[in-house]
């Protein structure tokens, strides 16, 4: 028996008539999960099912059956779009209550979940969502309240607590100041160059051989310098402090070359540049 859903959508105010785009937005994003679902379970990505309405009634509330049926002639849809409508009929319950990401559903997919339930917040009243015949799929039923909590936990699932975690690298900046902490280990804040935020480093090793009293006075005229160690970060790029194990500064501006140490009049042994070029290009040059 081919899979069938009925949509039911009702506006709120003193007309229970939704506008047109409220409608046809809400249909769309909704049969536009179910693609996504389905493109998501399918080995080669692609969408093999079209729904398509088969009865409308203009009741109160205005109501839709949409069937299963195979864009390519001859093609047995069922068991795919039995499977596809389990696990959107699951997952979007499971937004219900919680902030968790259901098995397939895409950044793309739950957007438009999210849209599809905020909708329900704003111009509309009530969109129910049943699975006919004997599958004992959940009726989805979404209310404002229901939806309000809904969109939420679609955005909680969306962006996840940050995790701490750590990695080994480097870290690159100016210090600001330095000294012992309460246990008596070498602490420095680091200025970092790319955020300009300041960053503690528990320096250790050779670090804090590094950072002995003849580096003091670097320190202090602001030498840049990369410490090196692990990175412990308070979730993605968000760098919480550095255990450095070795410290290297970056040469004083003064004693960088300039433009005369580069130079050289006789760079090309008294040719002109394009003449240079060209005995360059035939293999000329001795």
């Amino acid at each position: 028996m081919s899979t069938r859903i009925k949509v039911s959508i009702k506006a709120r105010g003193e007309t229970d008539s939704p506008t047109v785009d409220d409608l046809l937005d809400q249909l769309r994003d909704y049969f536009d999960i179910l693609r996504g679902v389905e493109e998501a379970t399918a080995e080669d990505g692609t969408s093999a099912i079209d729904w398509r309405i088969v009865a409308a009634t203009t009741n109160s509330p205005i109501e839709f059956t949409a069937e299963a049926s195979a864009k390519h002639f001859a093609t047995n849809v069922d068991q795919r779009a039995d499977l596809v409508t389990r696990f959107t009929a699951y997952g979007l319950q499971l937004l219900k209550v919680r902030g968790e990401r259901p098995q397939y559903f895409t950044d793309k997919i739950m957007l438009k979940a999210e849209r599809f339930f905020e909708r329900v917040t704003n111009g509309l009243d009530e969109t129910k969502i049943v699975y006919e015949g004997d599958r004992n799929l959940p009726t989805l039923d979404i209310t404002p309240r229901v939806a309000k909590q809904a969109a939420a936990n679609v955005r909680a699932a969306l962006t996840p607590p940050d995790k701490p975690y750590k990695e080994i690298g480097s870290v690159e900046g100016t210090p600001r100041t330095i000294g012992r902490d309460g246990h008596g280990r070498l602490v420095m804040w680091l200025k970092e160059r790319l955020t300009g935020e300041e960053v503690k480093c528990l320096l250790t090793g050779e670090a804090e051989d590094e950072m002995g009293e003849h580096q003091i006075k670097e320190v202090w005229e602001r030498r840049r310098l990369l410490v090196f160690g692990t990175l412990h970060y308070k979730g993605v790029g968000k760098l919480n402090q550095v255990e450095g194990t070795r410290v290297k500064f970056f040469s004083d501006a003064a004693d960088l070359p300039d433009v005369d140490d580069i130079l050289d009049d006789n760079f090309t042994g008294g040719l002109s540049s394009e003449e240079y070029l060209k005995r360059l290009r035939d293999g000329e040059l001795s």
